[in-house]
Formats: structure tokens, sequence, C-alpha cells
């Protein structure tokens, strides 16, 4: 299984002197600073060749031509961290990255305009290619005026690319700016672990999708690091002798990460994995969690089979304070009973790189197996999703379940 962490990849710096700062009211004055920062650099690469063209280093001049990002944050904090991640994108860099912060910190300046920084990057020479190089422009404001920074976005887009909006803010409900870069973005990405309102927030995302005649393409990091526990978990029913196990599943339970470092939770992902497990074994819900009568998280009781001739399948999910399981899960154990033949299997993450397995079939011999996988970072699932062009129906059949259950009040 592949490692999706990018703490060992090299770093995209800025080039020396190709930045640019200043204060802007539209976004004609970026382009034509970003035209000039280029022009400079070129000349200033083709003197220090002497004019011989040939003496550049191989590579040198390679402009990434192969998407737009625009990134939108509410805090100082979260811009901080999508500029890390598109710093560590590795071999997909955007063309143009654009970081738009609506920060409530920011003071509410008198001056007109919108403070931008532009600059040029690089990211080294890797092993068979040149330099990639490519830009990135921040641009911030006063939360009050957010809405202002839709006037900016469409008009940085470079022509003829895909564009993508990574929706690093936590909420993306009631805001009329979200809607406004839906409109020009081909697809959408989100973190629904960020969630302050878990529920209204993969409500809303689900009402999206059902709601529009052509629904936006949609990705969500709280599905994307369900990754290795969807593969693990396909992976116990693909020998034929673990189907009737399969079959006949009644017990779920579900395990997540309260809360991480920037308190972020794997509840969504929990849900999603809920929502994936009923979608893809025609599970029906008869609404959403309740809490667990001795108050330690939630359960339902699910619907399998068909209807006048179902059984039932006990689901619980339930929060853990485990510094390993971040914003993720934590563990998932599936049991079945069924005519005295007891079978079960469970996942659970060990640490941050690697993730056990059990899977105890009636009449066989226990096995057992410890599977490399690290937890993604942003820049790995950013990454990720980059690479992802078309609509994801097992994920948007998910999240239908999962808004579903989601309990309106946690």
């Amino acid at each position: 299984m592949a490692s999706h962490a990018s703490a060992n990849r090299s770093m995209a710096r800025p080039i020396p002197g190709a930045t640019w700062t200043g204060r802007v009211t539209d976004a004609n004055t970026v382009s034509k600073h970003l035209a000039r920062l280029w022009a400079d650099l070129g000349a200033a690469e083709v003197a220090s060749a002497k004019g011989d063209l040939d003496t550049l280093p191989m590579g040198v001049l390679t402009r990434a031509s192969t998407l737009n990002l625009t990134a939108v944050a509410r805090s100082h904090a979260d811009a901080e961290r999508a500029e890390r991640a598109v710093l560590r994108l590795g071999d997909l860099y955007p063309s143009r990255a654009t970081i738009l912060v609506a920060d409530p910190d920011l003071s509410a300046d008198e001056e007109a305009g919108m403070s931008v920084r532009a600059t040029l990057l690089e990211q080294e020479a890797g092993r068979g290619r040149g330099a990639i190089r490519f830009e990135e422009v921040v641009v911030e404001v006063n939360a009050q005026i957010e809405r202002q920074l839709a006037s900016i976005a469409a008009p940085l887009l470079v022509a003829d690319l895909p564009d993508f909006l990574w929706w690093v803010a936590d909420s993306t409900t009631d805001s009329s700016l979200f809607l406004d870069l839906c409109k020009v973005s081909d697809r959408i990405i989100v973190d629904t672990a960020g969630a302050r309102e878990p529920a209204a927030e993969l409500a809303a995302l689900a009402e999206v999708l059902s709601s529009m005649s052509s629904p936006p393409r949609l990705g969500d990091f709280a599905w994307r690091r369900l990754d290795a526990w969807r593969n693990l978990l396909t992976g116990f029913f693909d020998p034929p002798v673990t189907r009737d196990a399969l079959a006949s599943v009644d017990e779920v339970e579900i395990t997540y990460g309260a809360s991480d470092s920037q308190g972020r939770t794997g509840f969504t992902s929990a849900l999603l994995l809920a929502g994936w497990l009923a979608s893809r074994l025609h599970w029906r819900s008869p609404g959403d969690l309740v809490r667990a009568r001795n108050g330690d998280g939630w359960q339902v009781t699910m619907r399998a089979g068909i209807r006048g001739d179902h059984r039932e399948v006990a689901m619980s999910i339930k929060p853990v304070e485990d510094p390993v399981a971040g914003c993720a899960l934590a563990s998932v154990a599936l049991a079945s009973h069924h005519d005295g033949r007891d079978s079960s299997f469970r996942i659970e993450r060990i640490d941050g790189a690697e993730i056990s397995t059990i899977a105890k079939l009636h009449g066989a011999p226990t096995s057992r197996r410890m599977v490399y996988a690290e937890l993604p970072d942003d820049a790995a699932l950013l990454a990720d999703e980059l690479r992802q062009y078309g609509r994801d129906g097992v994920y948007e059949a998910a999240l239908a379940i999962a808004a579903v259950l989601c309990p309106d009040r946690l």
C-alpha cells in the first residue's frame, strides 16, 4: 500500500527577488506584476548566462501548465496551512495557486483594495525532470468583506486549465463566497473533519449534489483519509469463503479520534465509512444516530435484507482520546453471529505509520497482519484530490447516508 505522507518531499521555495506585495482593487494589477516578475526573472537568467541560452541549467525555464488552484481560508492559521500544503505538493504543482484569506483578526483598513503578495516559486529538479516553476498569489481582506474576494478570484484563473477550489475554511454553509466560487470551479475540495456543525455541513453538501442538474465534482479530505481502511475492509472479503460472514454481519463498531491539534475530529470520516458500508451492503437506516445509553458515543440499528425479510445490524460510533487517530479513525470492527458460527474482523491504527488487521473466521485459523499505511498530511491529501477530475459516485452515495445518520445536536 503506497505511502501518502509528504513530510520527506522537497519543498518548493520562493525564487529570490521574484516577489511583489501591494494593495490592489482589481485582478489586472496582479496579472501585470506577475508578468513583470517573469520577465525580470528571464532577463536576469539570460544575462547571467551572458546571452548563451545553451549554458542555462536544463529545465530552468520550465513553467507549470497544469491547473488553477484557489484555496479559501478564514484565519491566518488556515492560510498558513494551505500555503504549507501547496509548497509540498511534490511533482504536481498548479500553474497558479491563489490563496484567499478572509481573516476576522485582520484590521478593517479604511484604505481601498485588498492586500496582495505575488511570488514565483520553484521546485528543484528531480529524477528525470527539470525544475518546476509556478505562481502563488495570497490575497487578504477583513472577514466582514470576504465576498470581495470573488471579484479577484475568477480573473486570476489561468485560461484553458481545470479550476480547483480548496475550501480550507471550517464551513461552507451560509457562505455567499463559496457559492460564487463554485460557479467558476471544475472541482471542489473540502475537509468536513473541521466542520463546526457536521450535520449542517454534510446536509448542505448532500443537498448540493442532489438538487443541481449538473452537480459539482466534490472531494472531501475526510473521505480520502478512509482509502486504506476501505481497501483493508474490502480485502477481508475477497476470498469466497468469507462471503457468508459478510452477508450476515450484524454488529459494527467504529471509533474515531475525538480531536487533533487543529481541533478537527474523525467524526465525519466515521459517518462516511458507515455510509459506505450501508450503501455497498444495501443497509437501510431508520433515522439518525442516537446517544448510546451509557453516553459513550452514538448508535443506530440498520436494516439489512429485503423488506419483510430483513435482519438488524447494530452499529455504534464512538470517539476516543487517541493522538494516533488524529482526525481520522482509530478502529473498525465487524462481527457476524449466524447459526452459531461466529466471525469477526477488526482493523486498528497502531501508530502514525501502521495499521493492524485481525480476522477470525469460524472454523479457520486466526489471521493477523501489519500494514504500512501512513497518516496522510494535507499536502498528500491535496495532491490526491488534484489528480481526480471526475465525480466519485461511491463517495456521493456514502455522503447521502452520512448526512441522514449525523445527529443534529452533538
